[in-house]
């Protein structure tokens, strides 16, 4: 008789097979045909908000300013929101490159962007963290995009900047497949979120609209949902490359996640609207679809730790029972991990799991493709594989934690030279 664990093994298996054949196909459709692109250059207001940011503020603010588009289309401005070290003093050296550099107080992400939006009048205004580097050619092509008046937001590729933690190796295979996902994702317009690192926006979109919400913990979380909320398009250009700096302890990484997944959560409860019918593939398909595979990581992988652990303690109490001794602290940490070892490979959603793994290779193959200078990706991609789905389930679990019980979530982010 089958259980009831391996039928859902089964379902979530075939599920998952059917979504990713179903992006793949959608993506090549949409290669298939010659993509439109807008040979125009539309003015360009850059926005830099920054809350202590002195280690990596002038590198950004070089990079802005080294982008191939036409200075006198281009205006970069730097909202200092009140920042406590030398952020505003540094970003002011560079008032004599034509840089705007203002201070606010303390308001928040979302607070400085309006801040520089109702100051801006440019036709795009795109919003860069202080801690990103950009490809020269990113801007022009991201704004080749906008060959359309529905489209309302381009979203960049994003690739982790000098991956060299065990975190930061993690998290540099995570960026590249979504090189590919991002794209998967903007073939069928399910994107439901435009980075904050590098996204462009129309300008008329806030005009009509409003601007980012100040109250908001990811506010380019709610931006996008806004945008599909209003049936507009958010394109994505995997040729346009930033360069981002990715948390380098558990710790960080941890809060990082932790502001992300409760921002999407209360994001998307939010706009819950964008469920059903009405909304096309992003309400029958998109949206459904990722809630029921964080609710399945989360599920299997607390159902092998709980299972694994209760096997082993009967083990481990039968071996006790017929007095069978350990001859050190090693060895029965030794006899530990290949006990874990053996439950994982002989757990059918192995298996399954192995064929996932192909699916990740080509997602990185399309990756590197797009994005060819990603160093030591594919010695990431072992760690990534044992240690992804642990970590991504731990993350939510504790993210509906904070969401359940309504514990307050802010942006703590400790920056470091490279």
């Amino acid at each position: 008789m089958v259980d009831s664990y391996t039928i859902f093994v089964y379902v979530i298996s075939y599920i998952g097979l059917f979504t990713a054949c179903f992006y793949l196909l959608s993506l090549r459709a949409y290669y298939s045909k010659p993509q439109p692109r807008s040979t125009l250059l539309p003015s360009v207001t850059i926005i830099i908000p920054a809350y202590n940011e002195e280690v990596t503020i002038a590198r950004t603010i070089d990079s802005a300013l080294a982008l191939n588009y036409p200075r006198a289309q281009l205006e970069i401005m730097v909202i200092d929101d009140g920042s406590k070290d030398r952020t505003y003093a540094l970003a002011k050296d560079y008032q004599q490159n034509g840089v705007h550099v203002f201070t606010k107080p303390n308001g928040g992400k979302g607070s400085a962007l309006n801040f520089a939006i109702h100051r801006s009048k440019s036709e795009i205004i795109v919003t860069m963290d202080a801690d990103t580097f950009v490809d020269p050619q990113c801007l022009r092509k991201m704004v080749a995009l906008f060959h359309s008046p529905d489209v309302m937001a381009v979203t960049p590729s994003m690739v982790v900047h000098k991956a060299r933690t065990f975190w930061q190796k993690v998290q540099q295979v995570e960026y590249s497949l979504g090189v590919y996902l991002r794209k998967a994702f903007s073939s069928i317009n399910v994107m439901h979120v435009t980075p904050g690192a590098f996204s462009a926006y129309r300008r008329s979109f806030f005009v009509t609209y409003g601007g980012f919400d100040e109250h908001n913990i990811t506010e380019d979380t709610e931006i996008a949902l806004r945008i599909q909320d209003h049936d507009y398009v958010i394109e994505n250009e995997p040729h346009a490359i930033i360069y981002t700096v990715a948390p380098r302890s558990f710790r960080e990484l941890l809060g990082q996640r932790r502001r992300w997944y409760t921002g999407l959560l209360k994001n998307v409860w939010a706009y819950r609207r964008l469920f059903g019918l009405r909304k096309g593939l992003i309400g029958i398909f998109s949206l459904p679809l990722a809630f029921f595979t964080i609710l399945s990581t989360v599920f299997l992988t607390s159902y092998f730790f709980i299972k694994t652990f209760d096997n082993l303690r009967h083990e481990l109490n039968y071996l006790q029972s017929i007095n069978f001794d350990f001859i050190n602290t090693l060895d029965l940490n030794l006899y530990i991990v290949r006990y874990f070892a053996y439950m994982l490979f002989s757990y059918k959603i192995f298996l399954f799991s192995l064929l996932f793994t192909i699916f990740i290779g080509a997602y990185l193959y399309f990756s590197k493709r797009h994005v060819p200078k990603q160093e030591g990706l594919f010695s990431g991609f072992f760690l990534f594989i044992f240690f992804y789905g642990i970590l991504f389930a731990f993350w939510w679990i504790v993210s509906f934690f904070y969401t359940l019980t309504n514990r307050k979530v802010v942006w703590r982010t400790v920056k470091h030279a490279d």
